[in-house]
């Protein structure tokens, strides 16, 4: 089939159904006639309203006057076949039946979300605020430094580099000759991108390596540091401050947030109403039930087993048929920890991040959880257990106690 008519089947030809033409006799026109095609007619504004339906690719496809004739030629197209369909009874096979009446049930369950759930939450200019005060540092854009060096484990090894460096010699060619940092020698030394007090490659995490750094600007290139591993020379090549986005930058991520979790609630509540309503039975779940395995044998199997998306289905079972159970919290945190570490689907990972703290807001890993949210979209050392994450967050703590 070729990408014209395939384009606009997908497109949606059950559109038609629910916006497409009219008949003639059953249209006020009020801006004029397209198309005609039989006895249907197709408006202007019709074709206007199909066309905002397409996405920004498709419509660049149909840019101006000789794009919108091609673009009402498909429409022609698609309600030709449409027509001959209904001729031919098409719409009477009962298994077409069924599936005109399957995308009728995925139009209306859409319908209703939008209006009866999603278009009902509303996020105040007020809350907008707030939230934009209460959480400065969701907000802060961390300094960024990017920085090269040349590493030795003997002082005086680096305190003549630092001689022929001030001399003239070039730095990228003695850290690609004669650095004993192994691995980021081959490409002149390069540390990347890190933030000052964060962890750098090769280096670790060092307040005497992060210190002296932070110190420096862009261009610059440090004396000797002396650290744990041994001595570096570091040369910035790029170094960005922190900032803070301002509330009118920051608003529409706020609105997104905050609506869709509202929306998220919204839903759940809704369904819970309608659970009530019309006392659904899910038969298989009952029977699965009476078989189901521990909150032990979940939490055992989920550990060894190596699929991602296998293992996060086991810590869902273990909270969905135990939510009350000591590991249910734990299962929750490792779900998040597993979208975000291993799958790299951070929607998810925060989505569930935030399922931990609304439903277990007293459980010993909330702390982490929050501070996998926090540091989310930062750099941050690979994590292989929650342990790891909690010993960060340690780490973290410590250091804040002892500048204070």
């Amino acid at each position: 089939m070729t990408r014209n008519v395939l384009f606009f089947m997908l497109l949606g030809l059950f559109l038609v159904f629910i916006s497409g033409c009219s008949k003639e006799g059953d249209l006020e026109v009020k801006t004029g006639i397209a198309a005609r095609i039989g006895d249907t007619k197709l408006t202007t504004d019709e074709v206007d309203k199909r066309f905002e339906q397409l996405n920004p690719d498709q419509r660049r496809s149909f840019k101006g006057k000789r794009g919108k004739v091609e673009f009402i030629d498909k429409l022609i197209e698609e309600q030709i076949i449409y027509e001959e369909a209904l001729t031919k009874k098409l719409d009477r096979n009962r298994e077409i039946e069924g599936k005109i009446e399957q995308a009728k049930k995925v139009i209306l369950i859409s319908e209703y979300y939008e209006k009866e759930i999603a278009d009902r939450v509303k996020i105040t200019d007020a809350e907008i605020k707030e939230y934009y005060n209460s959480n400065q540092e969701e907000f802060r854009t961390r300094a960024t430094i990017k920085a090269h060096h040349i590493f030795s484990t003997d002082s005086m090894k680096a305190v003549e580099w630092k001689k022929r460096l001030d001399a003239g010699e070039d730095f990228s060619k003695i850290a690609k000759e004669e650095s004993e940092d192994y691995l980021t020698a081959p490409n002149n030394g390069n540390l990347g991108y890190f933030n000052p007090g964060g962890y750098i490659k090769f280096v670790g995490y060092s307040d005497a390596f992060s210190g002296a750094v932070e110190v420096l600007e862009q261009g610059e290139v440090s004396d000797v540091i002396a650290f744990e591993k041994g001595y570096s020379i570091v040369w910035i090549r790029k170094k960005s401050p922190e900032n803070i986005l301002s509330l009118a930058d920051a608003r529409t991520r706020i609105i997104d947030k905050l609506k869709g979790k509202r929306t998220t609630e919204a839903y759940q509540e809704e369904i819970r109403r309608l659970k009530k309503k019309y006392e659904p039975k899910n038969y298989l779940r009952e029977e699965l039930a009476k078989s189901v395995r521990s909150p032990e044998e979940f939490w055992e199997i989920a550990q060894e087993e190596s699929d991602p998306y296998e293992r996060i289905q086991y810590y869902r079972d273990l909270v969905n048929y135990y939510p009350d159970h000591k590991y249910a919290p734990q299962a929750l945190f490792m779900i998040g920890f597993v979208y975000v570490e291993e799958v790299q689907n951070l929607v998810d990972g925060q989505r569930t991040f935030d399922e931990l703290i609304r439903k277990y807001p007293d459980s010993e890993v909330i702390e982490s959880a929050k501070w996998m949210i926090e540091n989310i979209n930062e750099p941050h050392p690979k994590f292989e257990s929650l342990d790891d994450v909690k010993k960060k967050v340690e780490e973290e703590r410590t250091k804040g106690e002892e500048r204070e």
